[in-house]
């Protein structure tokens, strides 16, 4: 069988009665095809996704090729054999590209009921693809078998081009919903240019094609502009591959993207027919031969100082677990100091109260000065070191709590009493007062909760001149809280200490007016075991020299 009306074409489908788009729509796209799906299977071939892009490709380019030899070749038989071909590999095409968006979107393989699903579409293009009910006859004289083609068949393996479209775009809307912002834009990207090249591979190849079976067209060569649809989903796809290395693709992506716009462009000398074209082809060659140069470089560039990045944040990492241990050695430290020092300033501490009492007989007048300064002081280096050893347990996790039911409201106002006269020699009144509605009671460690309470009057009194410290308890039964209010008239904050004012060594800027003793710990140990048994506490004022108020806070136990 022979279309004798027709010359044979040279290296196998060239021949020079047919339009030059013919060859500018199937070659080009091929090589480019194929030259991404390649690139992108050879460098992470382990990639499900990976493989799903070189199948599309692979399949989009054997369109092409029988599309080539269907338009070209002379051979009645051979062409014969090959057009029931355009349907499966269509089909193929179409449940690929939803497959590929399914492991896109999810990072993982489709379950085995949708694969089913894929199976069910595609086995009756592929058992009736070479029956009558798809081609029934051919047409010796025009090479084609437009006319003998079945309609229904055909319908069918092109409606699965539209359910693909449909079946991605629902994909990518749901998942577009719940994406982050770096991935919703990718999903853009691709819904973009694989939707546009579904979108104009299926309608021109079955409009051409329908159209040339009932007479209206004179062949199907419209399909020639569906072809390039697959270029524009290449482009997105190398925008894919270069911004957000999609495929795990590096440099080697950038260099298959330069080198398709090359080919692509030089494909034009193949119809360029007057000098006008050629050298006009040859400029634009010029123009992305040295745009493909400054993308390769502008790339080679970005994945250098992603790899210095890189590189930085694994220096840091290594940095941040050694200072990590310089911290915990520094806490270990801390607290073996700390009980080493503890243990020789209350005996100090100690030695100093009984000569002040005369347990070890009467003390000379001059004496007596000195040793209230040495109790003092013992006093708050006692007080420091507690802090610090409060300080690496709570950071080390090692502090105990004891739990039980007790009376906050007579703890409070027993420090109080404590505190009372602390705050007379400081010229300054303290005062209690209570606002209950429920008995007050609540479940939390009864010696940390004291501490917390009288670290915050103490504050209260280090940095009050004059004036007066009241002490409120009060609760809220509907929210079930109780608050220990702190209210002075002291040196007060600014916005900024009060934003510092709970962080280790910290102290307002105009602490040192009011008192020069303090490490800076009490609030910030304070806050730490009052969070671990379920409350808080804040800090409140309006400003510098306007009073401070320090509010404790913990749940009732009802």
């Amino acid at each position: 069988m022979n279309c004798y009306l027709y010359p044979e074409p040279s290296l196998f489908f060239f021949t020079y009665d047919l339009p030059g788009l013919l060859y500018y729509s199937h070659i080009p796209t091929t090589i480019v095809a194929l030259l991404v799906g390649f690139f992108v299977f050879l460098n992470a071939r382990h990639l499900l996704l990976n493989r799903l892009l070189l199948l599309i490709a692979v399949c989009f380019s054997s369109y092409t090729f029988i599309s080539l030899i269907a338009w070209t070749n002379v051979h009645g038989d051979l062409i014969l054999f090959l057009w029931p071909l355009f349907g499966i590999l269509q089909a193929f095409i179409s449940i690929f590209s939803i497959y590929f968006i399914y492991v896109f979107l999810t990072k993982e393989d489709v379950k085995n009921k949708i694969k089913l699903v894929f199976i069910a579409l595609l086995t009756p293009v592929l058992l009736l693809a070479h029956t009558d009910l798809n081609v029934s006859g051919f047409n010796i004289t025009y090479c084609d078998s437009f006319g003998y083609e079945g309609v229904p068949f055909k319908i069918y393996y092109t409606s699965l081009g539209v359910l693909a479209m449909i079946w991605i775009l629902w994909l990518l809307v749901t998942h577009h919903k719940t994406a982050e912002n770096n991935f919703k834009k990718q999903i853009v990207l691709m819904g973009t240019g694989i939707e546009f090249f579904l979108f104009s591979f299926f309608t021109t190849s079955f409009i051409s094609t329908y159209l040339a079976g009932i007479g209206v067209l004179h062949n199907s060569s419209l399909e020639f502009y569906g072809m390039l649809g697959m270029m524009v989903f290449m482009m997105f796809i190398g925008i894919l591959m270069v911004r957000f290395k999609t495929f795990h693709v590096g440099m080697v992506s950038s260099q298959a993207l330069a080198i398709a716009l090359i080919v692509l462009v030089g494909s034009q000398f193949t119809f360029a027919d007057n000098t006008t074209s050629v050298v006009l082809t040859s400029i634009t060659l010029i123009i992305v031969g040295v745009f493909s140069i400054l993308l390769i470089r502008s790339v080679r560039k970005e994945i250098k100082q992603r790899e210095q990045i890189e590189h930085l944040a694994g220096s840091l990492e290594k940095a941040n677990a050694r200072l990590k241990a310089l911290d915990k050695q520094k806490s270990e430290f801390v607290s073996i100091a700390s009980h080493q020092l503890r243990s020789p300033i209350t005996a100090i501490r100690g030695y100093a109260s009984l000569l002040l009492e005369g347990s070890y007989g009467d003390m000379p007048e001059k004496a007596m000065e000195p040793l209230d300064r040495i109790e003092e002081s013992s006093k708050l280096m006692a007080l420091a070191i507690e802090d610090y050893l409060n300080v690496s347990r709570i950071e080390s996790g090692n502090m105990k709590y004891n739990l039980s039911d007790f009376n906050l409201r007579n703890e409070v106002e027993h420090v109080c009493d404590d505190l009372r006269g602390e705050a007379l020699k400081q010229g300054l009144v303290l005062l209690f007062r209570t606002d209950l509605n429920s008995a007050g009671v609540v479940n939390a460690d009864i010696g940390k909760t004291v501490q917390a309470v009288q670290n915050l009057i103490l504050n209260s009194i280090k940095y009050t001149k004059k004036g007066t410290i009241k002490v409120i308890v009060r609760d809220i039964i509907v929210r079930k809280r109780i608050y220990v209010d702190i209210i002075d008239t002291g040196i007060g904050m600014n916005q900024e200490t009060l934003n510092t004012i709970f962080q280790k060594f910290e102290r307002a800027e105009n602490a040192n007016t009011a008192n020069v003793h303090g490490t800076g710990l009490g609030l910030f140990v304070s806050l730490s075991m009052i969070q671990a048994m379920g409350g808080t506490i804040t800090a409140h004022s309006e400003g510098d020299g306007k009073g401070s108020r320090f509010t404790l806070e913990l749940p009732l136990a009802m």
